[in-house]
């Protein structure tokens, strides 16, 4: 109850519940949820007008004091009910309302060499997003006669301010030394790869005290790049670092859904038939058909999305699951190792 008592003041929690109120006609699991989270919320609301109001009003009136009790201990016995028999079902808003298990194995403190690469790659990170997002802007716009656009020019004197120039892997010294507005599409449609990791690194360094869950359908956020991350006075040092088991979670999770939207795709005629696909995705597909049983993106389900918006959680899943998978083997190692070597040593037979 702690857990979820806490995750009420996060942002997480409250858009949950507006897609389990959104969902609720046509979904039974949003109907349950959406009920849960009401009766937590009336059990709250009780409980504060019999501490902080009924105290304020005639104590001597025994019928008021029967009727908060009521309220009270009806709240009280259903959200515990609630709570223990339909826990299963909550596994489709992916741990937004509870937060993540408290009880798992133990895993190791990062390494010092680990932790600083770590800092140092969300810096170099977030630097490189938010060269991205200027160039997409200035891609798709026309800018005023006159304007100089200046964010290479600033943010490149961010990573010299913080020694991370000669730091940069080759693909990045390419990207982040060519003129502003210059980069290509290839290159500028790898920003959802760059919103992940730096999602995934915030929420590691605590930065963010929670991850978006695919649930939630997260798109590319530019304004992650914008938390003064390697900023005068802004470090990261000292945070506490999540642990391998965390990211694990969120891998496994991200796995799945990275697998049920291919079966989607190809359902479509969207990718090319493949071996390596025929065997499980039909059946993957015809089993998660269903506004109570498919998996959630948003206000709606896989199966609803349009095409478009279908591709774009393919590229976020498969980002996601990627960066945690490194992420959980980089947190347990002595010593750092790139995400590009670690990337190449993957897609290896």
């Amino acid at each position: 109850m702690v857990g979820t008592m806490m995750s009420i003041w996060r942002r997480g929690f409250w858009r949950s519940y507006w897609i389990a109120l959104w969902r609720s006609r046509e979904d039974k699991r949003a109907r349950t949820s959406a009920l849960r989270v009401t009766l937590l919320l009336a059990f709250v609301l009780a409980e504060v007008v019999i501490v902080f109001i009924l105290p304020l009003r005639e104590r001597e009136s025994a019928w008021q004091i029967a009727f908060y009790g009521f309220i009270f201990g009806t709240g009280m016995i259903a959200f515990v009910i609630l709570r223990r028999s339909h826990r299963k079902q909550d596994e489709w808003l992916n741990y937004s309302l509870t937060g993540r298990p408290d009880q798992h194995p133990p895993d190791q403190d990062a390494s010092p060499t680990v932790r600083s690469y770590l800092e140092e790659r969300a810096i170099i990170i977030a630097s490189v997003l938010a060269r991205a997002g200027s160039e997409i802007y200035v891609q798709h716009n026309e800018l005023p006669v006159g304007l100089e656009v200046a964010t290479r020019q600033v943010q490149n004197e961010l990573l010299r301010q913080n020694g991370l120039w000669d730091k940069l892997e080759p693909a990045e010294s390419e990207l982040v030394s060519a003129a502003d507005g210059r980069w290509t599409v290839e290159q500028q449609n790898e920003a959802p790869n760059w919103c992940e990791q730096l999602r995934l690194l915030r929420w590691t360094f605590g930065v963010d005290p929670e991850l978006m869950p695919l649930a939630h359908f997260p798109k590319v956020d530019f304004t992650l790049a914008g938390g003064r991350l390697g900023e005068p006075g802004v470090s990261l040092a000292g945070r506490p670092l999540l642990k391998s088991w965390d990211l694990r979670v969120e891998r496994d999770i991200a796995q799945e859904y990275a697998a049920r939207v291919f079966a989607e795709l190809k359902g479509r005629g969207l990718i090319a038939d493949s071996s390596e696909f025929d065997s499980w995705a039909e059946q993957f597909r015809e089993e998660s058909i269903g506004a109570s049983v498919d998996y959630l993106a948003g206000t709606e389900t896989i199966a609803g999305l349009k095409d478009e918006s279908l591709r774009l959680l393919a590229l976020i899943a498969i980002a996601r699951e990627r960066y945690a998978a490194y992420l959980a083997q980089q947190l347990s190692a002595d010593a750092p190792f790139a995400f590009s070597s670690w990337l190449e040593d993957a897609r290896k037979p």
